[in-house]
């Protein structure tokens, strides 16, 4: 109630801040101050009435002084049975009184007609109907079969049955039901069946509720589900994205690791089962309400990460081991969980939220450590060599296996001193234990299975890698081996395909098994092939029929491949040697003994080859120093879940026995822990048979048990087989109740009712495999392997024990059966058992939802067999049956005595444990509990204290918190009328100034609204003046255009009058000039051709002269005057020639002087025109502007005629304001003057507040007065 005024208060606050401005803050603080003083005396006040009120009567003081019964704000929640019960229990059924509560009333009839419920169906288990009429007296009810319109789509349909075929009406017998009645159907508000994240929040829990709640979580991709502390898995044969990612795994660290040791101050404290509660259920209820959180309410869903984080935060904070079971049958998806939680068991420590970055860094680096990369590397190693193909599932685990991963947890002191809430938990080391290796999947294989997955990987490897094995493994193939022949291709896939060769290869690397070691490995796979090549044939010899090997290429092949010669190997797979008294005798074999003893030889090697492994990983994972420092353990038990088969064989046989020690164990944690004190307190115990599965163990393995029996066939040396062993069983248990003795039963069957289902088991070769010996002579003969130490190392340290035993097992029966099968089995569950004993346990309950792997789909009847054989209805019988609630007598009286009067009722009769059950008997009064025997009391009164089944003791809390409420009413009433008084005056106040903001803001956005006005008519305006005055500037300029064109024509007729006469003159000029050049070119033609003409005549007489003075005439000419003359001739024309071209390039220059000449004179007219153009442009543009300065004159004037019309409309405009100002002057004061008033009102109803505390306090004082003299009295 204090909360709800604090949030009311606060409300009000905000309310008042968003209804102020500025101008009102000093108001806002002074109001806040006295809403906080008043809110101190109501929490004071309110503090005095609940220290007082524990018999009630202040409350009822209240309620005589003001008279009224009120309806609270947000009546209380009554808390439901469902949602009281932690690991599924009882179901408690509420009927509501009538007003006379003297009369005695029956309870509601649940069979009604329209309810709601599940009957059974031979083909889905359970399926949903609907009442159509109530039972009669013959225990008879008729039902509406309807089923979902969706039930196709997410059901593996039975032939004609699906959800078209189902509509239909039955006759039920209620008898056939437990407590006569049908389970009721867990609807939500809409009628459709509600998926719940934990069994226990079902109201109705029972066997189909369970079933259909898995079913819808299935459907809806929701594979996780709670079962109190149990974690049920369903497998989605799906990937569903996001579910495993790394934010996922922060997401649950954070929330249920790091997050709850910051929000509790007490950390998990499991309780101890002397409370009465069983301690799976209470230790997980515990750890909920310690760590402080709902997983509801935080959106937490089930997880396998839920469980892997409450185990280390176990481990961390208690300090104490942790164990998950991980069960389930082949292919409900166990391999894959242990994975999964094995990663997140890894990678927790790097989520701590609390480290510094170089921290983190070293967190993100940790995951890569040496230690973590062996501990996860394990996982593919064991896959391959572990694990095959089965009709159920392609990735099947074919043995048992129990992972111990070691951490280093830091001191608990160290890690409060280093700021660590949560100690620090590094991941050290593993070990592994494997039990009950399928090692007869190597030499058999079913139709539709497949051997393990190494052999696949290993004929699919790169014929390089091959030939370094073996040489025969070249362009070899599945078809080439008679161990592998019946695998078809469509068996090859998954992890059993080449792809993951090098991933295997790389597993082993981690591990130490590499380079020769590697080799000795892989050649007994090879060897183990070869031996199954190897063929056996009849040969009849003195009558005598033996076995001869006539395949004698695979002989030698194995012969090289083992290193032991083909006689020697022939010997030992065909002939026994035996000594008797000092001779020596062969025993030749038949075909098929000689075929055992080869299979046998297989196994063995392969069953060595499994250990060798699982010691190499041991040995690289276990800790350095681990037998020195103690390490704490999470461990990880991944083993069959219980199997029935159409033939159940001597494996079913030791899988179910194991699962019978780990039911054993879940029903001592229990129900024996609250046994004892049930039976101090003469509180009436359930039938054991029920739950515990005692006198199973008593026939399994008790003196005269089963196993007792076996080993006694077994060792004797005159055994009479198996069928005597099945016989001398049943005499000697033949007064067990969990033996089937069924005369229909074959010689070697007999069945057992185990605590999930009757099984009828095979027992032919039950004997032959709890001996699992293998043949001396083989024996021998695979020591002597000279090519694969493996081999002989691992069969000499086999022969060694054998010699042992041999020489030791005749003297005591204990040391004779101590090698057989079943009693290492037996011992090594002792040792496990003792194991988890020491630890805190956790379940993962894997369940397979069909047959066909389809992604969220349901095959009912395959899931509710399971669910069986799981211990889930085992896990709510325990559940419904206890009393997981106790008070004490005197309790009882302390919180519940006051609600007597709502019953007229006085409890003074002396008897605490009387005045309690006559109490709690009309407390409860009108409510049952479902039980084995029907419906009972939902509590018992002990002998100290009084025991309530789950759900009783919430609805009494209920009824108390209710009886608080109502008289917390009144007070509740009154602070929130004053709160409402207060808001409604500061709503006014805020409306009065949100109103004259309205009105100025109105007159501002008129005002604004006129001068746009004002400014849209000039701009008008001054649009038409703009107008007109372009109109007459294009006037103008039209009008100058034209003068300049008009004005232009006379000059250009002039001027083209001028050209052409220019023109003319020109031409006349050129024509002038052209023939005075032409005169002068042909005056010097005409001279160059006289001066030619000469010089050829003085040639010519030159040449007269050479050649008369040649023809030898007297007249004689001087040579070199000759020579002389030619050469000056020769000069004169090279003269001639030179003057030519200066003469040209003369007239060239002066050509070009000319044409410059020119040009000089058309640029100066071009000038001369330009000028006389620009000075008519300069005219014109004096013009403009002169008619500019007039437009520009008038518009200052049109400005200053504005500016004064501005000033005027300003002036007026403060006046205005001023007058507003005023205004809201007066109004201020008006306020402040109201604002007084209701101060002064305050400080009067304040006033009158402390009269009517004081009066109510001087009446529960004299109310205490009263009662302590009415208890004198009664003293």
């Amino acid at each position: 109630m204090i909360e709800e005024t604090d949030r009311a208060s606060t409300a009000f606050s905000e309310d008042f801040d968003s209804s102020s401005d500025d101008s009102d803050l000093d108001e806002v603080d002074h109001v806040r101050e006295s809403l906080q003083r008043q809110r101190s005396g109501f929490s004071a006040v309110l503090s005095d009435y609940i220290d007082d009120a524990d018999d009630g009567s202040a409350f009822q003081a209240v309620a005589k002084t003001r008279g009224k019964k009120l309806t609270p704000l947000v009546s209380p929640k009554r808390i439901t049975s469902s949602e009281a019960m932690q690991g599924g229990g009882v179901h408690i059924t509420e009927t509501k009184p009538p007003q006379d509560t003297k009369k005695e009333e029956e309870p509601a009839n649940r069979m009604a007609e329209g309810a709601k419920v599940y009957v059974r169906d031979p083909h889905y288990s359970w399926i949903p109907a609907t009442i159509e009429s109530p039972e009669d007296d013959k225990m008879r009810v008729k039902v509406a079969v309807r089923l979902p319109k969706d039930w196709d789509s997410h059901t593996v349909v039975a032939t004609g049955r699906g959800a078209n075929n189902m509509k239909m009406d039955r006759l039920v017998k209620l008898s056939e039901y437990p407590n006569n009645e049908l389970p009721l159907q867990n609807l939500d508000k809409e009628g459709t069946v509600s998926g719940k994240n934990d069994m226990a929040d079902l109201a109705n829990l029972h066997e189909a509720s369970i079933l259909f709640n898995l079913k819808s979580r299935h459907s809806n991709g929701c594979p996780y589900t709670r079962v109190g502390d149990i974690m049920v898995a369903v497998n989605p044969f799906d990937w569903i994205d996001g579910l495993y990612s790394p934010e996922k795994q922060e997401f649950y660290a954070r929330n249920l690791i790091w997050q709850a040791s910051l929000d509790s101050n007490d950390l998990i404290r499991p309780r101890s089962p002397e409370k009465g509660r069983p301690a799976l259920l209470a230790t997980a209820a515990t750890e909920r309400k310690a760590v402080g959180y709902d997983f509801e309410k935080l959106g937490i869903n089930p997880h396998v990460y839920e469980t892997s984080s409450l185990a280390y935060l176990g481990l961390a904070v208690e300090g104490n081991d942790q164990t998950i079971l991980v069960t389930g049958e082949s292919g409900a998806g166990k391999t894959e969980t242990i994975k999964i939680v094995m990663d997140h068991l890894a990678t927790v420590e790097r989520s701590r939220p609390s480290w510094p970055e170089s921290d983190r860094v070293q967190a993100a680096n940790y995951h890569a450590s040496d230690t973590v990369e062996r501990v996860l590397k394990s996982n593919p190693m064991f896959e391959a060599f572990g694990n095959a193909k089965t009709t159920r599932n392609d990735n099947s685990s074919r043995f048992g296996k129990y992972t111990q991963l070691q951490f280093d947890v830091e001191d608990r002191d160290a890690a409060i001193k280093n700021g660590r809430r949560v100690p620090s938990c590094h991941l050290s080391g593993s070990k592994c234990i494997t039990y009950l290796l399928e090692k007869s999947r190597v030499v058999s294989i079913s139709q539709g299975e497949g051997t393990f997955h190494v052999f696949y990987q290993l004929l699919g490897a790169p014929d390089s890698d091959k030939m370094k094995i073996w040489d025969g493994l070249c362009g070899k193939s599945v078809a080439d081996f008679a161990y592998m022949s019946s695998t078809t291709p469509e068996d090859i896939g998954g992890l059993a395909g080449p792809d993951h060769w090098p991933e295997t290869v790389a597993a082993l690397s981690v591990f130490g098994v590499e380079g020769d070691t590697f080799l000795d490995v892989m050649r007994s796979l090879c060897v183990i092939l070869q031996l199954g090549n190897i063929v056996f044939d009849r040969e009849t010899h003195d009558g005598e029929e033996r076995a001869v090997i006539s395949s004698t290429e695979e002989l030698k092949k194995l012969s090289l491949l083992m290193g032991v010669p083909e006689a020697d190997i022939a010997d030992a797979l065909t002939k026994r040697f035996m000594n008797t008294r000092g001779e020596e005798f062969t025993i030749f074999l038949k075909p098929n003994e000689a075929r055992d003893g080869c299979d046998a030889l297989s196994k063995e090697i392969y069953a060595r080859v499994f250990d060798f492994l699982v010691s190499k990983c041991n040995g690289a994972t276990e800790p350095q120093d681990s037998g020195s420092k103690g390490y704490g353990t999470i461990s990880l038990l991944d083993i069959f879940g219980f199997e029935s088969f159409k033939v159940n064989r001597f494996e079913q046989l030791c899988i179910n026995f194991a699962n019978e020690r780990l039911q054993q164990k879940f029903v001592i944690d229990n129900f024996y822990a609250i046994k004892h004190e049930y039976e101090a307190e003469g509180i009436d115990i359930f039938d054991l048979s029920l739950v515990d599965n005692t006198d199973v163990m008593d026939l399994l393995e008790g003196k005269l048990g089963l196993i007792t029996q076996l080993n006694e066939e077994s060792v004797k040396k005159m055994a009479g087989g198996d069928e005597s062993f099945v016989y001398k069983f049943k005499v000697v248990n033949s007064d067990s109740n969990r033996l089937i003795q069924d005369p229909l039963h074959r010689p070697y069957e007999f069945g057992v009712r185990h605590y999930a289902a009757p099984i009828k088991y095979d027992a032919r070769r039950f004997i032959e495999r709890n001996l699992d010996r293998i043949p001396a002579d083989l024996l021998k003969c695979a020591c002597q392997s000279n090519n694969n130490s493996l081999i002989r190392e691992e069969f000499q340290k086999l022969s060694s024990g054998s010699e042992t035993l041999e020489a030791g097992g005749l003297k005591k029966r204990s040391a004779a059966t101590k090698h057989l099968v079943i009693t290492k089995f037996r011992q090594q569950l002792t040792s496990l058992m003792s194991l988890i004993e020491l630890s805190r346990t956790r379940y993962i309950r894997c369940v397979k939802p069909n047959k066909i792997s389809a992604p969220r789909t349901m095959d009912q009847h395959h899931t509710a067999s399971q669910l069986e054989s799981a211990g889930l209805l085992t896990a709510i019988v325990i559940s419904r049956e206890s009393f997981p609630n106790r008070l004490s007598y005197e309790l009882i009286m302390e919180r519940f005595k006051f609600l007597a009067f709502k019953f007229d009722c006085e409890l003074n009769s002396g008897d605490i444990k009387l005045d309690s059950s006559k109490l709690l008997g009309l407390l409860l009064k009108g409510l049952t509990a479902d039980s084995h025997l029907g419906r009972v009391s939902p509590f018992q009164c002990g002998k100290t204290k009084v025991y309530f089944r789950a759900g009783a003791l919430e609805i009494i809390e209920t009824t108390r918190q209710e009886y608080y409420a109502e008289r917390a009413l009144q007070l509740q009433t009154w602070v929130r009328s004053r709160l409402e008084r207060r808001r409604f005056i500061a709503l006014k106040r805020g409306a009065i100034q949100i109103q004259s903001l309205g009105r100025r803001r109105i007159a501002l956005i008129s005002f604004r609204q006129i001068v746009r006005c004002a400014v849209k008519a000039q701009c008008f305006v001054r649009r038409c003046l703009a107008c007109a005055e372009l109109s007459r500037l294009r006037a103008n300029h039209a009008a100058t255009v034209i003068q300049t064109c008009w004005r232009g024509v006379k000059p250009r007729a002039v001027f083209g009058s001028t050209r052409r006469a220019s023109v003319q003159i020109q031409c006349l000029v050129r024509i002038i000039i052209s023939r005075k050049i032409c005169a002068a070119k042909k005056k010097e033609r005409a001279e160059q051709a006289a001066i030619e003409s000469r010089m050829s005549m003085m040639q010519q007489t030159l040449d007269d002269a050479t050649t008369v003075a040649g023809g030898g005439t007297l007249f004689s000419v001087d040579e070199g005057l000759l020579d002389e003359v030619e050469t000056m001739f020769e000069y004169l024309r090279k003269e001639i020639v030179i003057l030519r071209k200066k003469n040209a390039r003369l007239k060239k220059e002066l050509q070009e002087a000319e044409a410059d000449k020119r040009e000089i004179f058309n640029h100066a007219s071009s000038v001369d025109h330009a000028f006389a153009l620009s000075k008519i442009r300069n005219e014109q543009m004096t013009k403009t502007n002169s008619t500019l300065l007039a437009d520009n004159n008038k518009r200052k004037k049109e400005v200053n005629k504005l500016k004064a019309e501005l000033r005027t409309q300003q002036e007026a405009h403060e006046a205005q304001l001023q007058e507003m100002k005023t205004e809201f002057d007066l109004a201020l004061q008006r306020r402040e003057m109201e604002f007084s008033s209701i101060e002064q009102s305050a400080q009067s109803v304040e006033a009158m507040h402390n009269r009517e505390v004081q009066m109510i306090r001087d009446e529960a004082e004299r109310k205490q007065e009263e009662h302590f003299a009415q208890i004198s009295r009664l003293r």
